[in-house]
């Protein structure tokens, strides 16, 4: 299992629609320009999402997609297993075939079912929303320290004169 462009993207997108939670639904165009992921990508993840039944899409000239279930029911783990499949460090792990044929499961596979689960407890421990309230926290932060730093060279700047003679 390799963690792609398209579970990370997605992780990030969803994030940006959960802090937009003003009720009505966010296009894929302002998504992909906030997060920098390029439009059309975003939208096969979003397809993906949407015939998963976590996101919804709204057609018109104020469409855009929106949570078909709460961001605090759905898990990075939930988003990983829908685009890139199980969590499955080796094919061998959670049970499955060893590389070699006919080979009983050797030792290293109780490595790759310990690798699996740890995965999967890592991702299963983050909800969207919670990785949207963190976002929040950080662009307020960020946000403050941008009016802190504008008000310190607003009280820098010498007063100035015009003299016109």
């Amino acid at each position: 299992m390799r963690l792609t462009k398209k579970s990370k993207y997605a992780v990030r997108a969803l994030m940006e629609l959960a802090l937009d939670s003003c009720g009505s639904p966010l296009g894929v165009y302002e998504i992909a320009r906030r997060q920098h992921i390029p439009e059309r990508f975003l939208e096969q993840i979003f397809g993906d999402l949407r015939r998963e039944g976590i996101l919804e899409s709204h057609r018109g000239a104020h469409g855009g997609f929106c949570f078909a279930v709460s961001p605090e029911d759905v898990t990075v783990l939930d988003i990983v297993e829908i685009l890139d499949g199980e969590v499955r460090p080796a094919r061998c792990s959670a049970g499955g075939q060893c590389y070699i044929a006919d080979a009983p499961l050797c030792a290293t596979s109780e490595i790759w079912d310990e690798a699996r689960v740890a995965l999967e407890s890592v991702f299963g421990r983050y909800t969207i929303a919670e990785i949207a309230a963190k976002e929040r926290e950080t662009r307020a932060v960020r946000a403050e320290a941008a009016d802190d730093e504008a008000d310190a060279v607003t009280q820098a700047e010498p007063a100035t004169t015009s003299v016109t003679g």
